[in-house]
Formats: structure tokens, C-alpha cells, sequence
């Protein structure tokens, strides 16, 4: 099986590469660096889990900051920018790291959807001990046999995803209870987003199909997704954008017309904020 998680080695300094187990397969990776790499943002095109032994950096992801301490565990979700915050005479233990090929996650999520769009509550959690259990299971199964029993591999692979998901969606209280109750509501809007994302489609247009108010609609979107609808409707369209600029024939101007942007300047602007690159680059570096 051929693995696709050489950005990795790209992404992290060379000499902390070089100290990182690493436990690859083709839909997940398990690494367990020696220390933090801090001062740099990064942001790649995969689910990440990180899974803290001790207090760790505080962590940026977007524009939030979380403090994170023993038994703590946080999801990156696609082409979001996390940044470890550099901090002097302070000395962090190790963690783990598990990356998930994205097409392969929402395979295993669509299941806990049903056939929906699968959405993370919360992006902090604890871990769970059956969660280790499996994390072990898969780095054994690895050292023991390679690759010689692809099943067995996917196998584990596919609980660890469901486990991952477990762990940080459950949580308790009134609000939980609440957010479960509005799921209906919000499942419509994405489905919605999913279907209109090329016209100019506004927070009315999505509140007058689903009958709640703009205000409560933005607050319990934020609590389903971890985003605002605005960021949501904006990663549908950029990633709609990136499967045209794979077809060479498309023109920026068409691009930006089937994905709902105002015209080539804007889808410009907005695929550059998100990806750190342009169109332009991006389409050479797929082919």
C-alpha cells in the first residue's frame, strides 16, 4: 500500500523528523515526535489529532487560542492554520500525532452522519484509554507483520477514526442536549450550502428555509461545525474550486462563476487567504 503523508517530513525541521517514530499506513499516520515544533503555522490538507501526555504550547488553530494539559486532545481539521506558540525555559514531554487521509475520514464519519455531512461539535477533548489501546494495537500491528495484511491494517484504522470521533464528541450537560435538538436544522443548512454553494446565497435565504433566526442560526451553526456558516459555505466553495483547477481546460474566470465568487479577483483573494497560495500555483502543483 502507498502512503501519502510525505508533507509531513516537509512541514516539521528535519532534525525532529529525524527523533519521530513514525507508524504510516495508507489512510492513517502515527507519529511521536520528541518535542513541539513551535513558531511555525502550518496548515495541510488532512484531519490531524494531537494527543497531549503532559502540558504542552498553547495551541492556535484559526484564531483561537487553547491551553492544553494531560489527557487533552484536539482535531485540525482541513486547511486550517495551527501555530504552536513559542515559550521559553519550558520543557514539554512527548505526545502523539495521528494524521488521516481526509477522503478515508469522512468514509468512517458518513456512518456516525447518517449519510450526512459529518461535523465536529467540539475540536477539544479528552482521550479516551480504548482510544490508546487501539493506537497501540495499530503501531504492534506494524512493527510485527509491515504491511502483509492490508484487512487487518484498514481494519484498525477504521476504529481509530471512530474512536478519535467518540472521544471528542462526547460531552455532557443542557447544552449538548440542546445542540442535538437544532442537529435537524443545521444538517438542512449544509445540505443547502451544499447544493447552492454557486449562487450568492446569504444567512436569509438559509434561515428562511430551516425557520430559525439569523442570530440563533450563527450561534448553533458554531457549535455543530466549530465554524461560522460564512467560513463553512467558503471551505465548500474553495473546495469545489480545487477539483476545477485539476481540470486544466477551466479558466480562473469560469472557476470563480461555478463556485459562487464574485468574479476572479475575489476567488483569487479568498483561495490565497485559506491555502497560502494562488489558483495559478496551486493548479501547477497538481500537475
Amino acid at each position: 500500500m502507498k502512503s501519502d503523508f510525505r508533507y509531513f517530513i516537509d512541514i516539521i525541521p528535519g532534525d525532529l523528523y529525524s527523533r519521530t517514530k513514525a507508524y504510516i499506513c495508507q489512510h492513517i499516520a502515527i507519529f511521536e515526535p520528541e518535542e513541539y515544533a513551535v513558531g511555525k503555522v502550518i496548515c495541510v490538507d488532512d484531519y490531524h489529532f494531537i494527543l497531549f501526555f503532559s502540558h504542552a504550547p498553547i495551541t492556535r488553530i484559526g484564531d483561537k487560542e487553547y491551553k492544553v494539559k494531560k489527557g487533552d486532545m484536539l482535531v485540525i481539521q482541513p486547511w486550517e492554520q495551527v501555530y504552536g506558540i513559542p515559550c521559553e525555559n519550558k520543557k514539554y514531554d512527548k505526545y502523539i500525532h495521528i494524521a488521516v487521509k481526509k477522503d478515508f475520514f469522512w468514509k468512517v464519519a458518513a456512518e456516525i452522519a447518517g449519510g450526512g455531512c459529518f461535523e465536529f461539535k467540539q475540536i477539544q477533548n479528552t482521550y479516551s484509554r480504548q482510544l490508546l489501546d487501539l493506537i497501540g494495537s495499530f503501531q504492534r500491528e506494524l512493527m510485527d507483520h509491515g504491511e502483509s495484511y492490508p484487512l487487518m491494517i484498514e481494519s484498525i484504522s477504521i476504529q481509530i477514526v471512530f474512536q478519535l470521533i467518540r472521544d471528542l464528541q462526547a460531552h455532557n450537560g443542557e447544552s449538548t442536549k440542546k445542540v442535538s435538538k437544532d442537529n435537524k436544522y443545521i444538517n438542512k443548512a449544509i445540505q443547502f450550502m451544499h447544493e447552492y454553494y454557486s449562487s450568492n446565497i446569504s444567512i436569509n435565504d438559509i434561515c428562511n428555509l430551516i425557520y430559525l433566526s439569523p442570530c440563533h442560526f450563527k450561534r448553533v451553526f458554531k457549535e455543530c461545525t466549530g465554524q461560522t456558516p460564512h467560513q463553512y459555505l467558503t471551505q465548500i466553495r474553495i473546495e469545489k474550486a480545487k477539483e476545477l483547477l485539476r481540470i486544466k481546460e477551466n479558466s480562473m474566470e469560469e472557476i470563480a462563476k461555478l463556485c459562487g465568487f464574485i468574479n476572479p479577483g475575489h476567488f483569487s483573494t479568498v483561495f490565497k487567504r485559506n491555502l497560502h497560495m494562488s489558483p495559478t500555483e496551486y493548479r501547477k502543483m497538481e500537475k
